[in-house]
């Protein structure tokens, strides 16, 4: 039969389609998103968000200019022997005295209130850093699921296309007497489903694409392109535990984060343990009397740290900071080596199932296909016997799809844990 010829030739057409799905190009007017590096660009430049923390680590870097600074000097102006005339009120005074005291912080102060400052724009910057890692973290991740709805929504129009040709050809064998009821019901039941399910893969795309834009900024319709091209996953070889730890404990923005405030918590525990030490104000100043300058003061001042109880509690209250930092630094640590090998296990797990489906299951299920095709174009085999080839198709082109997906995923991962492309 011809139209039995034509259920086997959309077979082969599907999997050559299949093969070349990624190489296809968009020409919608205006569409970004052609490959996830460009939308990995715009939304370093356009997220709000990114903004906003770029001028928080910018405001803390302001801060650390002038940390250091001496105290704001003291102005003081003194009357002595005032007298009073006959109504009581001042009338006279006898000395005007004129004097300017600085205090200088002693024993380090100074550079360790700057190492805070500097501390906390290393901090800032890290929380900047960690920021732009999960924004991009979730570029990739929205990327490769509507990657997943493209290719499943190429998937499921194969599959509609074969299963409305063989409801035609059921149709004309039961008009003949060569098929049953339940054949053509059961060939229009799966067809109806697989409708069904476009309408649900078209609005996935749409939530997708809305969440895609609103990473970056832009209306929810903002056009993207339609058929998106995946990353390729690096080699085996740039995916090895040992080579990637290194970077992670180096460049991991959390890390550097809580390094940062780990840093911070010590020069304040040290600064706490110097509030013992005083510190010493000087003053220089002018006598006037009867408006000429008739002598000159110098002064020497010291505070006397005698609240012993509150000095204390703050040394115990920057100890018990430190520790705290420290702690979280080393769990954070232990937590993120443990996700990256869970990450990097995953991936190969997933590039394990997409080439057994690719190399085995996939053509296996096509030719089984194509076998039932032939059989009940030749009178030899029933309907039901193609639905089953067609729902193995459909199950082991899933398990590929969600492979890739599972790849990107686990790549994307593994890139934010180590504060960097691969």
């Amino acid at each position: 039969m011809v139209v039995g010829g034509m259920l086997v030739a959309l077979v082969l057409l599907g999997q050559l389609h299949a093969g070349e799905s990624h190489h296809a190009t968009h020409s919608e007017e205006g569409a970004i998103g052609a490959s996830v590096e460009e939308l990995l660009a715009l939304v370093r430049t356009m997220n709000p968000e990114l903004a906003a923390m770029a001028l928080e680590a910018e405001a803390a870097a302001a801060r650390v200019e002038g940390s250091d600074a001496l105290p704001d000097p003291k102005l003081q102006v003194t009357f002595e022997d005032i007298s009073k005339n006959s109504s009581g009120l001042p009338s006279r005074v006898s000395a005007t005295k004129l004097i300017v005291q600085q205090e200088f912080p002693l024993w380090g102060k100074r550079r360790l209130k700057r190492q805070v400052a500097e501390a906390d724009h290393h901090k800032a910057q890290g929380e900047q850093a960690a920021l732009t890692a999960e924004l991009l973290g979730k570029v990739k991740t929205v990327y490769a699921e509507y990657h997943q709805i493209h290719l499943s929504m190429e998937q499921n129009e194969e599959l509609i296309s074969i299963l409305r040709t063989l409801v035609r050809v059921t149709q004309a064998r039961y008009a003949q007497g060569a098929a049953l009821q339940n054949e053509v019901t059961a060939a229009e039941l799966e067809r109806g489903g697989l409708t069904a399910e476009r309408v649900r893969l078209g609005n996935e795309r749409k939530k997708l694409k809305a969440r895609l834009n609103a990473l970056l900024n832009r209306a929810p319709e903002a056009p993207i392109v339609e058929q998106p091209r995946l990353r390729t996953i690096p080699a085996t070889s740039a995916l090895d535990f040992g080579q990637l730890m290194p970077r992670l404990l180096e460049t991991n923005p959390q890390l550097a984060k809580d390094r940062a405030t780990l840093t911070a918590a010590q020069s304040n525990r040290e600064l706490a343990s110097r509030e013992w030490f005083p510190d010493v104000g000087v003053g220089m100043g002018i006598v006037k009397r009867q408006n000429e300058t008739d002598s000159f003061e110098a002064m020497v001042e010291m505070s006397i740290p005698l609240q012993w109880e509150a000095r204390r509690a703050r040394e115990n209250e920057t100890v018990a900071m430190e520790r705290a930092s420290q702690s979280r630094l080393e769990a954070e640590r232990t937590r993120l080596v443990a996700e990256l090998q869970e990450a990097l296990l995953a991936l190969e797990s997933a590039r394990g199932v997409e080439q057994i489906s690719k190399e085995s299951l996939l053509p296996q299920a096509r030719m089984a296909l194509q076998s039932a095709l032939r059989n009940y174009e030749n009178g030899a085999g029933e309907s039901l016997q193609v639905l089953d080839a067609v729902q193995r198709l459909k199950k082991y082109r899933i398990e590929q799809i969600k492979a890739q997906y599972e790849q990107q995923m686990r790549l994307a991962d593994i890139e934010r844990l180590i504060g960097g492309e691969l």
